[in-house]
């Protein structure tokens, strides 16, 4: 692209730059932005294979740039595009403490529909899944200082591309030339000292053998330190919701002190009724001083108003950002064999090592739970010399226990003497594509082809730390007095080596040694893809050129994850998962077509219609089909319409297909039967909770019965995994838009495109919450025996299954399923202008750009089972996807600096819709507001600084619970480190 003025050139990079991270209605805007007098090359547009000039974008393309990149602040791409309002958070590094195998990563989604649904595509050519648990695309593996721009393109584009494009598709377009050294360092730091951030880079380049040899190689590191949330006033001790028995509206109220102690607290009389639960614990300060808890504190399940001293916040634990690095070696080499042809080689290398940070292992006051641990009253460090043992026997002879085998009390406690359950993971990735492109002359038509073959290999391992063996606690904390010696009751235990475990007066470390154990697992994926595409005109029409555009691709993907023996077992405290592996195979072929009907006539300066299809042949799933079409219609010169409909498949991948059942976990549950939600239930669902939850429950109380899990309790345990019947899932999606660029407004651009997605049969778990509700307990019309979602929540009637409580839950099986619908609705706004200050004051003072873009996804309806209701998710933090997300900006420059101030919007969200508005004060976020100040400078024409600050009036996540934490999904929308400063500098030789 030129431009014939260096005014205009500054002011087109000004406008392109002011978008910083933000959506682009069309890339076609990006080059109206530099007047009347810009020359556009051609250029393929990302959502079709058809060559064209960037004007006759068939759908809304929303464009960041390398500027945008580099001026943002920010070392992860992922956050870069989580600006935009289209994308909505699904990882990254404000996440990367909450997740077992995926620290360290950053993922795209598009309209929120998770990152299997966005296809992730580096100069239209697929990249490999990053993670072997988890199928999607780290976009930390792609180099951000060799990246030209990147393009977004939302809706339903399988038809182009292939499957996974449900959703839209992420475009990375690379540098591909370089003319000399460029050298670029950047970091950054919170205003409270930490989550220090570090990006240092390089591109070099040039021609070699007449310019027939292209030659750029590039890399870069990058590092991010952790947050914890003890860290953050705002964040510590951190709030809760109110949800003790008789309280019918859950108000905000400050945290409550846990009653898992880093010592022990053990549980006397147990059960949840205040008054008559009795407890006592090591006090945090002096755990030689024995303290008997209140009553809100001494209930098996912490009152939320538990603010007993002895005991510590749990929050001390969790970290609201994760650490890691990264780096990444690219290579990318043409030679030109002819005039028209040349071969090129793309190749490169990631490192990724991430940490993920979690609490260390616990067990439950109310027992049950992954490990639970008695004292029994004949235990030899409770009947030992001391005086905390003294004062121990007093409290535990008060309660009514005796000093013998069959007295027990639960033991609730932090098992801090392992340390934290720190998950170290490494991923290396190999790279390479290699082919032959150009142009060839057939029947008078200039025909172009790209054919490549790309083969990728992703080797990683993950580290758990500190998962102590269950068992070996077990027999270790049962330790009795033989022979005058302390040792560990289990003769078969004595013999392997068990060490006892004084848990009165603190653990020896032969004890902890012992009992202590680490996990490890070990992945492998391997893709393979050849693809050969043509594109040409195939005959003029009076109104131009019918466009073409067809081709063939093979892909074959394999995955591999193994645990080891002691972590399958089940036997650790952590997820046993054990080995899984897969493959398949797909074969595809497409064709694209352009027809332009009429140009430069009255009401129809121009009318366009494209079609496309694509047909599949998968080993696993067998054939599947898909299609576009397309319209655009411009009736003068200033307004154009877009229309596209099309038909989207996304085929499931292995780990839906082949993964073993295997435990995992969730705190977004909750029991219909609880007392507090059954009161803030309507009508017709308590006149069906009696039924059901009475049959379900021995002596169940609607007004008294309080459940093992819910907000503020331990998580639920889920058996989960894959099954290999799995079908397809398929899209219907529609994209109606307008975009308006006035002549008599020169360089405003303003468009709005309506988008409406239809999924069916969604790959999914039944949700857990729609299974809990509307197919278990809210259904009394089968009864509750012989009903199959029913028999999928298994009851604890006795309180020794596992769950602690007569009547918790001990275990919700869900495994893959066809079963899931979803509906989307909403619309995409993008407005644009920027002017030259000398236009209209007659003294030049730099250039000003002005952007609005904003997304109002008003519908996001998930049927979690056909024939069921379908909930709304839009405007929820279940789902994090706000109703409304709008980022602006102003930005001002001149050939020497420039100053950009944006702002982000994200509209007030439901703090948990399983939940009536009645049962929850406030029952919405509010709305949250960041704003950003970036500055640049050059120096001279070699060296570039920049600096700025982000969240600069340091506001932090809504205060609610549901948010407070930053280890949720919700809250990964907002900003937990705060105000947050960086530097840096781009050199050029």
């Amino acid at each position: 692209m030129k431009f014939h003025s260096t005014r205009q050139r500054l002011l087109a990079t000004s406008i392109i730059c002011g978008a910083m991270a933000t959506g682009w209605a069309g890339a076609a805007q990006a080059q109206a932005a530099a007047g009347e007098g810009a020359e556009l090359g051609e250029i393929v547009i990302t959502g079709s294979r058809i060559r064209r000039d960037t004007f006759s974008s068939p759908s809304p393309i929303q464009v960041v740039t390398a500027e945008a990149i580099r001026e943002s602040g920010n070392t992860s791409i992922g956050d870069i595009l989580l600006d935009t309002p289209s994308i909505n958070p699904n990882q990254n590094q404000q996440t990367t403490s909450g997740t077992l195998f995926l620290a360290g990563q950053a993922r795209a989604d598009i309209r929120g529909l998770g990152a299997t649904r966005t296809l992730v595509l580096m100069d239209g050519r697929r990249l490999p899944f990053s993670d072997a648990s988890s199928p999607a695309v780290d976009l930390n593996t792609i180099p951000s200082l060799m990246i030209e721009q990147v393009d977004i393109v939302p809706g339903g584009v399988s038809a182009v591309y292939g499957s996974e494009a449900i959703s839209g598709v992420v475009n990375f377009i690379m540098k591909k030339q370089q003319d000399g050294l460029e050298i670029d360092l950047q970091g950054g730091i919170s205003q409270e000292g930490d989550g220090e951030e570090l990006r240092v880079g390089f591109n070099w380049g040039g021609k070699f053998l007449d310019d027939r040899l292209n030659v750029l190689v590039g890399g870069e590191y990058a590092s991010l330190d952790k947050i914890m949330q003890e860290d953050r006033d705002w964040a510590y001790p951190g709030i809760r919701r109110n949800n003790a028995a008789g309280v019918t509206t859950q108000t905000v109220i400050p945290n409550s002190r846990t009653n898992l102690s880093p010592y022990a607290t053990f549980q006397l009389v147990g059960g949840n009724v205040i008054g008559t639960a009795r407890a006592v614990t090591l006090d945090y300060r002096n755990p030689t001083n024995v303290v008997r808890l209140s009553n809100n504190c001494a209930t098996a399940t912490v009152q939320p108003n538990c603010q007993d001293e002895a005991l510590i916040y749990s929050g001390i634990y969790n970290a609201l950002q994760g650490k890691g690095t990264r780096g990444v070696l690219r290579t990318y080499v043409d030679y030109k064999i002819t005039e028209t042809f040349k071969a090129f080689v793309d190749a490169s290398y990631v490192k990724v090592s991430g940490y993920g940070i979690f609490v260390p292992a616990f067990s439950n006051a109310a027992g049950g739970g992954t490990m639970p641990v008695v004292l029994r009253g004949d235990n030899a460090y409770l009947n030992g010399g001391g005086a905390t043992a003294a004062a121990l026997r007093t409290e535990w002879l008060a309660a009514g226990k005796t000093l013998t085998q069959g007295s027990t009390a639960n033991v609730g406690k932090i098992w801090q003497e392992f340390g934290g359950r720190d998950v170290k993971t490494e991923r290396e990735q190999y790279r390479i594509a290699g082919g032959i492109n150009g142009s060839f002359e057939t029947f008078g038509r200039k025909v172009n082809m790209d054919s490549y073959v790309q083969y990728s290999r992703l080797d990683g391992s993950t580290i758990s730390y500190n998962v102590p063996n269950i068992a070996r606690v077990q027999q270790a904390t049962d330790a009795v007095l033989l022979n005058g010696q302390v040792v560990c009751r289990d003769a078969a235990a004595r013999a392997a080596g068990c060490a006892p475990w004084d848990l009165v007066n603190g653990a020896s470390r032969e004890a902890v040694l012992w009992a202590n154990a680490t996990s490890v697992t070990d992945q492998k994926i391997t893709q393979t893809v050849a693809g050969l595409n043509f594109a040409t005109d195939l005959f003029e029409l009076p109104a131009g050129p019918v466009g073409a555009a067809f081709g063939f691709e093979y892909r074959k993907e394999t995955s591999f994850f193994e645990q080891d023996a002691l972590g399958a077992s089940g036997a650790l405290f952590f997820n046993a998962i054990g080995t899984r592996e897969g493959e398949y195979n797909v074969k595809e072929a497409y064709g694209e077509v352009r027809v332009p009907i009429l140009k430069g006539v009255p009401f129809a300066e121009e009318l366009t219609i494209e079609a496309a299809g694509r047909v599949s042949d998968y080993s696993t799933v067998g054939g599947t089909d898909q299609y576009r079409i397309g319209l655009n219609w411009s009736p003068v010169k200033d307004v154009r319409f877009r229309l596209s409909e099309a038909t989207a498949v996304r085929a499931p991948n292995i780990i839906e297909l082949f993964s073993p059942q295997s435990r995992n976990f969730t705190t977004a549950a909750t029991d219909p039967c609880d007392a507090a939600v059954f009161r803030g239930a309507t009508a017709a669902q308590q006149a069906a909770r009696r039924v059901t939850c009475a049959a379900a429950i021995p002596g169940w109380n609607s007004a008294t019965f309080q459940s093992n899990f819910g907000t503020g309790r331990p998580s639920l345990a889920l058996l989960q995994g894959g099954n290999p019947d799995l079908g397809p899932e398929t899209a219907h999606t529609y994209q109606y838009g307008v975009v308006i660029q006035p002549r008599w407004i020169p360089n405003l651009q303003i468009s709005v495109d309506f988008f409406k997605y239809n999924i069916d049969g969604q790959i999914s778990t039944i949700p857990i919450n729609t299974l809990l509700q509307q197919l278990c307990y809210d259904d009394a019309t089968v009864p509750y025996a012989s009903n199959q979602y029913c028999a999928q929540i298994r009851r604890d009637p006795t309180g020794n299954g596992g769950s602690g409580i007569v009547g918790g839950v001990s275990e919700v099986i869900l495994v893959n399923q066809n079963v899931a619908k979803v509906k989307v609705e909403g619309y995409d706004y993008s407005i644009a202008y920027g002017f030259h200050t000398e236009d209209l004051f007659g003294k030049d003072y730099g250039n000003i750009a002005l952007r609005l873009d904003a997304t109002w996804m008003y519908g996001f309806q998930l049927q979690g089972l056909p024939g069921q209701a379908y909930t709304q998710l839009a405007n929820s933090i279940n789902n994090g996807l706000p109703e409304w997300k709008a980022n602006g900006t102003i930005r001002w420059s001149n050939d020497k600096a420039s100053v950009t101030w944006s702002t982000l919007w994200i509209d007030s969200m439901i703090a948990n819709s399983a939940l009536q508005p009645n049962q929850l004060d406030p029952y919405y976020t509010g709305d949250y507001w960041r704003h950003d100040l970036r500055v640049t400078y050059k120096i001279r024409d070699e060296i570039t600084m920049r600096a700025g600050v982000i969240n600069v009036f340091d506001r932090h996540p809504p205060a609610l619970p549901e948010t407070y934490t930053g280890t949720g999904i919700g809250s990964s929308q907002y900003d937990n480190r705060g105000r947050f400063f960086f530097v840096g500098a781009g050199m050029r030789f």
